[in-house]
């Protein structure tokens, strides 16, 4: 699987050219004051926003404040505001500092380095979040979520935002505040090697995630 990625440039869950120019368009009609794009917008990526959140708290509260305060900046800031590459690079991206930030200042969380490595990332592999969880029997969908939650705190997350939210290597890289691209690579590589001995004994579980994210 790490070979394949690496030769390849292709994105696992890659969207197309006409997902992309579709997006585009999107937003333009956004900046030019399209209050149904907006609508569509909002309707398209709030939920992953909130249940991407739900992975670092399940202080639901917290979460619907970071998600319209995203919103709301993005409302309050459309004059300034250029081609987005990829929406939901921008709002992922927003909104994971905004949440980050709410979750420090509201739990008097200390402003550690450390912060992002104790606190979170709890993967769910659900209906709700993950379309891969159609793919699985509820009791492989546990042992999967069992395993993904046994790597470290940052692996989980790349899987999430590789695998499952379909970003790229240099999205992911500047969303997780990697210096370099290469080291949000090397990290996805250390995870799935992780993953696959712990998933030795569940090789269909392993042969089906695979085939999934392949």
């Amino acid at each position: 699987m790490k070979e394949a990625l690496a030769a390849s440039n292709k994105h696992p869950m890659g969207e197309t050219i006409e997902d992309k120019s579709s997006e585009s368009a999107l937003w333009v009609a956004f900046l030019q004051g399209s209050d149904s794009a907006l609508a569509k917008i909002f309707e398209q990526y709030a939920h992953k926003l909130f249940n991407y959140g739900r992975q670092f708290t399940k202080d639901t509260e917290i979460i619907n404040d970071a998600v319209q305060d995203v919103f709301y900046q993005v409302i309050r800031s459309k004059h300034k505001l250029g081609m987005a590459q990829s929406i939901k690079y921008y709002l992922f991206s927003s909104f994971r500092r905004r949440l980050l930030r709410l979750i420090k200042q509201r739990k008097r969380v200390v402003l550690g380095d450390d912060f992002e490595k104790t606190h979170g990332f709890q993967l769910r592999v659900d209906p709700d979040y993950h379309s891969i969880s159609t793919q699985f029997t509820v009791d492989q969908r546990k042992i999967l979520e069992e395993a993904c939650n046994r790597l470290p705190v940052r692996q989980r997350e790349i899987l999430a935002l590789y695998f499952f939210e379909g970003l790229s290597y240099k999205e992911i890289a500047h969303i997780m505040e990697f210096s370099q691209v290469k080291s949000a690579r090397k990290l996805l590589y250390r995870t799935l090697d992780s993953l696959h001995g712990m998933l030795e004994k569940h090789k269909d579980i392993l042969r089906m995630f695979f085939v999934f994210v392949s």
